[in-house]
C-alpha cells in the first residue's frame, strides 16, 4: 500500500462553485484520478460555499436575463447562495489487474441544501420578469455518482488513467420547485489523465473531463456538454503520509443548450485552491481539508468553498 495515497475527494455536488452540469473542476485532489490501493476508503466530507452570481459579461450582477426566444425573461434574483452539503463516500481498490491496469470503484450518495447549481436551474425556469429569492433552507438527497470504470497504469515515473462516471437524478426534481435537491437529469463523464513523479515525494497531474448530459426529466431542456481541464502537484510532507498541495481547473460550455426551458449562454468557470491532510492513525484514520476560490467566472455561480473531512482506510486483507 502506498503511503502517499489518500484520497481527498471533496463535496461533488454542492462543494464548491455549480453552474449548470454535475461535474465541478478540481473534485479531486491530483493524485486522485488514479485507482487506489486494495481494500476500502469510506470519507466523510462537510462543505461550506459562498456563492455569487456572474452574468454572461463575467460581472457580479444581481440581474439575470434569459434570452431564450420563447421565455424573454428579466428577472432580480437573490444574489448571494449559501450552501451546506455532507458526504459519505464509498471507495473499492481491486486486487489484481485490468487489462494490465490496476483498478477500483466508487459510490458517492450526497445529502445537501440546494446548491448554487440549483438555485440557477430555478431561476433560469421562472416564465416572468420580477423579483426572486432563493432562501430555502431544506436538506435533502442530491444526485448520486457512480464510477464503475477506474483504471490507472503505471510505469516508472508515470502513471496514465481512464475513468467513466456517470450522474444518476436520485435528487428530488419537479420543474420550477424551489425544494429540489437534483437536477432531473443524467450526466455521463469521461476522464484521461496523466502523472508524473519527478522526485519521489513530489507529484505533478493533469486530467480531462467529458461531460455529456441526458434531457431533463419533465421539460423541453437538455443542458450543453463542458469540458473540464484539471491540473495540480502536492508534496508528501514525512514518511508518514501527511501531505500537502495546490490544485486549479478551467472548465468551459462547449456545446448549446438544447430545448425551451432555460436557454442560458454558454458558461465558463476556473478555479485554484490548496489541501492538506494529516493521518491520525497512520494509514488508517487521516484528517483533510480544502479550500478553493472560483474567478474568470461567466454565467454562474463563484466563490469560496471550505471543506473537512475525515477519512477511513481498511486494506484488502491478504
Amino acid at each position: 500500500m502506498k503511503k502517499s495515497l489518500l484520497l481527498l475527494l471533496i463535496v461533488l455536488f454542492g462543494g464548491i462553485a455549480q453552474g449548470q452540469g454535475h461535474y465541478t473542476g478540481s473534485s479531486f485532489n491530483p493524485g486522485d484520478y488514479f485507482a487506489p490501493h486494495s481494500g476500502w476508503i469510506i470519507p466523510v466530507w462537510y462543505g461550506y460555499a459562498n456563492m455569487n452570481y456572474y452574468n454572461a459579461a463575467g460581472n457580479r450582477s444581481d440581474q439575470l436575463i434569459n434570452p431564450a426566444p420563447e421565455n424573454p425573461t428579466d428577472l432580480k434574483i437573490k444574489q448571494n447562495v449559501k450552501t451546506n452539503s455532507f458526504i459519505l463516500m464509498a471507495i473499492y481498490g481491486g486486487k489484481g489487474k485490468i487489462l494490465g491496469a490496476n483498478w477500483g470503484m466508487m459510490v458517492i450518495p450526497t445529502l445537501n441544501s440546494p446548491t448554487a447549481n440549483i438555485a440557477l436551474d430555478y431561476y433560469s425556469s421562472q416564465t416572468g420578469s420580477g423579483n426572486y429569492v432563493f432562501t430555502n433552507k431544506s436538506l435533502g438527497f442530491g444526485d448520486m455518482y457512480l464510477q464503475p470504470v477506474w483504471l490507472s497504469w503505471t510505469k516508472g515515473k508515470y502513471s496514465y488513467a481512464l475513468n467513466y462516471g456517470v450522474w444518476a437524478p436520485t435528487g428530488r426534481y419537479k420543474p420550477h420547485d424551489l425544494d429540489n435537491g437534483g437536477h432531473g437529469y443524467w450526466s455521463h463523464n469521461v476522464r484521461v489523465a496523466g502523472r508524473m513523479k519527478p522526485i519521489p515525494r513530489v507529484s505533478l497531474s493533469l486530467a480531462t473531463t467529458l461531460e455529456m448530459n441526458q434531457w431533463q426529466k419533465d421539460t423541453d431542456f437538455k443542458e450543453g456538454s463542458h469540458l473540464t481541464v484539471d491540473m495540480g502537484g502536492s508534496y508528501i510532507l514525512d514518511g508518514r503520509g501527511d501531505e500537502i498541495g495546490l490544485f486549479g481547473h478551467y472548465t468551459s460550455q462547449i456545446s448549446d443548450d438544447k430545448g425551451t426551458n432555460g436557454g442560458f449562454v454558454s458558461d465558463r468557470i476556473a478555479g485554484i485552491g490548496g489541501f492538506g491532510s494529516y493521518w491520525i492513525k497512520p494509514m488508517k484514520v487521516g484528517l483533510m481539508g480544502r479550500i478553493t476560490q472560483n474567478f474568470n467566472v461567466k454565467n454562474r455561480f463563484g466563490g469560496t468553498a471550505v471543506q473537512v473531512g475525515v477519512n477511513y482506510l481498511i486494506p484488502a486483507a491478504h
